[in-house]
């Protein structure tokens, strides 16, 4: 591991003049490559697969790095592993720290950040202390975030298993709704085949 591959957050002191934390890199993971019609009966059918739905958030995809140090900086990834121009603002971090907090290494989440709103929408957990979660399903992933919570930044989407409820959350919900997300509950890792999208209807 060279130089490169750390991130400096240090103050310098007389006994240590720089220190270094290892960096956390971008993970991809999934994105819907294919689509299903938003009516009943396909809806019905992907549910009868064993798959769930999910809303879809029209926003900036964030992948978002909780170091365990306090005094690291987070870091958000765009879907493209870039990192975003804009800074996470200071209450949404501290909202992030509270509840996503490492007990060791890094947490990855994996989120649609609405920057007009100052807004995240919480959709899986890809990396919890350190090890990165590519072994489990989706539901999996998804019951290790935290639900119990209010916060004015942060909300985790709920799971959607039912015709009514993905039919209620497709029909009625604002604009900065695009439709729902499928995804499978059996699959394990983080392959695009695993996950498809339903948009709202005009």
């Amino acid at each position: 591991m060279g130089i490169a591959d750390f991130h400096d957050i240090s103050v310098e002191t007389i006994f240590a003049p720089r220190t270094f934390v290892a960096t956390s890199p971008y993970i991809k993971s999934m994105h819907p490559k294919t689509e299903i019609k938003s009516d009943s009966s396909a809806i019905s059918r992907i549910l009868e697969m064993g798959w769930v739905g999910q809303l879809k958030i029209h926003g900036h995809r964030a992948q978002i790095h909780i170091p365990l140090e306090l005094d690291a900086a987070l870091i958000a990834y765009t879907r493209q592993g870039k990192h975003h121009t804009v800074v996470l603002p200071e209450p949404m971090q501290r909202e992030l720290r509270r509840l996503f907090q490492p007990k060791s290494g890094w947490n990855v989440i994996d989120a649609e950040w609405l920057k007009g709103e100052a807004k995240l929408y919480v959709f899986d957990f890809l990396k919890k202390d350190g090890e990165l979660l590519r072994g489990k399903t989706y539901p999996e992933r998804w019951s290790l975030l935290p639900r119990a919570f209010i916060s004015p930044h942060i909300v985790v989407l709920p799971l959607l298993s039912d015709v009514a409820s993905c039919r209620k959350a497709i029909d009625t919900t604002g604009p900065e709704v695009e439709g729902l997300v499928f995804k499978s509950s059996t699959s394990t890792g983080f392959s695009d085949t695993s996950i498809v999208r339903c948009r709202k209807r005009k």
